[in-house]
């Protein structure tokens, strides 16, 4: 059931609770970019912030109670509305041993940084900043709530969300909260995948990612948390690029436009695109760096990433596609040629593409004319050749394994894989599974037979 927003405020005024404004929807407001869910702070306890949500009709979720915080759905979206809290942490500890509090300035005081630190009565409209944070969003700084260490030692995951506040704000982080994160940067080695995960994700989703990143290299933190993308800092590259793999690939990272189809997926590829190049990479015969088969080795460092950092499993598999096809260079000209990479690109050309021109720009050469070229004939196929495009065999394994009278195996799938291509080039009918038995017996060194489509009779 919808309550209104005013009606659950009015519930809390006649049960003579504190309510305030606090958190990301109130900083976004004071930035002139609100619209995100609002999240509330009370004196009011879990059980007495259900009981009066309950009492409006409001639905409620109750996962997070323990924490002293209870979600509710208001104004036609969902808020959580946070006990005042007195937090104690023992030292490297991941989780907050929550005490509640009594008052706002103590709510207040033991949160992260200061422009998370100011809160809104809501009956009163009266702004209440104790530590500077209506200051520090006008300087662009992300400054820490008290004594930097002491903050990030409570809970090592403020660190990452401060890098990552830097890369969605666009925001420097202050010279005394740099130094406690790195003073304490150890301690992000006790935090879980899913929270490490989360934060990155936010991070490199951000608008601005290199902010986002180089901090994370300067806090010392990336050794620590991505052994794979801290072998790229430093690893030199050919004449071609005009940085070292790990400038490379922040610089290909913030080239992917964040108002741009499958922003995540097309990040995230980004990211990875370059893992490989730091295992495999060698000295030539000519003198200059090189690094054979990347993409290849790429793919392997980047899925046992994507493992530990518990990404979806399709979101993983789609980035994995990108990064192993990312080196292909069709002939722009050549429908067939073309076709084939779209076929390869399993419906992820555009992201695809979208990756190489991003990849392009700190090279040392411009390839947009080529990419224009590609994208051109992509549509144009596209347009003329969907069916075509989706190039499956007109035979299934069961199909195959039945024509043949043989146990499915390995055989199936490069049956399977020719009749794709032969279908992809044009020389197989989508469906035609009479012309498409035939090829199969000739690929297995049998003679078709009259209606080739038929299994062939024993002895």
């Amino acid at each position: 059931m919808t309550v209104s927003r005013d009606a659950l405020v009015e519930a809390f005024r006649q049960r003579g609770f504190q309510l305030w404004v606090v958190g990301g929807a109130l900083r976004d407001e004071l930035l002139g970019t609100g619209g995100g869910d609002e999240d509330f702070a009370t004196n009011a306890l879990p059980d007495d912030v259900e009981d009066i949500a309950r009492s409006r009709g409001a639905d409620v979720i109750t996962v997070g109670k323990k924490f002293g915080t209870i979600g509710v759905h208001a104004g036609g979206r969902w808020s959580e509305i946070t006990t005042f809290r007195g937090d104690s942490y023992e030292a490297g500890s991941r989780w907050p041993d929550v005490t509640f509090g009594t008052t706002i300035e103590e709510d207040l005081a033991r949160r992260d940084f200061t422009i998370n630190a100011f809160a809104r009565d809501v009956y009163t409209d009266r702004l209440l900043d104790l530590f500077g944070g209506k200051d520090d969003l006008d300087a662009r700084i992300i400054r820490a709530v008290g004594e930097p260490a002491q903050r990030f030692r409570e809970d090592p995951l403020r660190i990452l969300r401060g890098i990552r506040f830097a890369s969605q704000l666009g925001f420097s982080i202050d010279d005394a909260t740099l130094e406690g994160m790195r003073e304490t940067a150890e301690l992000t080695a006790t935090l879980s995948a899913e929270r490490i995960g989360a934060e990155f994700d936010r991070l490199i989703c951000g608008v601005h990612p290199r902010i986002g990143l180089e901090y994370l290299r300067d806090s010392g933190a990336l050794p620590l948390l991505f052994p794979e993308l801290h072998a790229m800092v430093g690893c030199e590259q050919n004449r071609f690029h005009k940085f070292d793999v790990w400038g490379h690939t922040v610089a290909t990272i913030e080239a992917i436009h964040t108002q741009r189809e499958n922003h995540r997926l097309r990040r995230w590829a980004a990211l990875a695109h370059d893992v490989g190049k730091p295992p495999v990479r060698h000295i030539k015969k000519n003198g200059e760096w090189g690094f054979y088969s990347h993409e290849k080795a790429g793919v392997d460092v980047a899925r046992e990433m994507l493992h530990r950092l518990k990404v979806g499993r399709h979101l993983a598999y789609e980035i994995c596609l990108l990064v192993q096809r990312h080196m292909d260079r069709p002939a722009a000209n050549d429908r067939r040629s073309v076709r084939r990479f779209m076929a390869r690109c399993e419906g992820h050309w555009r992201d695809l593409l979208a990756l190489k021109r991003a990849d392009n720009a700190s090279h040392t050469y411009d390839d947009t004319e080529y990419h224009d070229a590609l994208e051109a004939m992509c549509e144009r196929i596209e347009a003329d050749e969907a069916e075509r495009l989706r190039a499956e065999s007109p035979l299934d394994g069961n199909e195959l394994a039945a024509l043949f009278e043989r146990t499915p195996g390995p055989w199936i799938g490069r049956i399977k894989r020719e009749l794709s291509n032969r279908v992809l080039d044009g020389k197989l009918a989508p469906g035609d599974k009479a012309a498409a038995a035939a090829i199969a017996r000739t690929l297995m060194g049998e003679a078709p037979s009259v209606n080739s489509g038929r299994r062939r009779r024993s002895g």
